[in-house]
């Protein structure tokens, strides 16, 4: 898994915080994960799987296959959902893109403290 957990988390600008308490796990198993020190048990695998829409091969390193052709399928219907706030923020430059994601991150932390 060395690698592929800690890429996948940066690719979403997320800590090692916010990873765990969107799956159920702390920074510090977060940390022993991605640097391959922990053995991760198969309930978390399957739910980081989960988060990131990845296969548990692809993390595990066993295949290069990223996604689940199912949920790819539900990805694509979000997607299609979504599309014009998509292509919204596609067009943004660099700074607004930041603004907007810094806001998304807000709202996300307001509403993980009201759960």
């Amino acid at each position: 898994m060395k690698g592929k957990l800690r890429e996948l988390r940066e690719s979403r600008r997320l800590t090692q915080t916010g990873i765990g308490l969107r799956i159920g796990a702390s920074q510090q198993n977060i940390s022993k994960y991605e640097q391959d020190m922990y053995s991760i048990p198969i309930d978390m695998l399957i739910r980081i799987a989960d988060y990131f829409n990845v296969t548990t091969d692809y993390l595990l390193g066993i295949s290069e296959v990223k996604r689940n052709f199912e949920k790819q399928i539900q990805l694509n219907k979000s997607m299609d959902e979504h599309y014009e706030l998509v292509e919204m923020y596609r067009n943004l430059d660099n700074r607004d893109r930041e603004i907007i994601w810094a806001m998304m991150e807000k709202m996300t932390k307001l509403n993980e403290g009201r759960h």
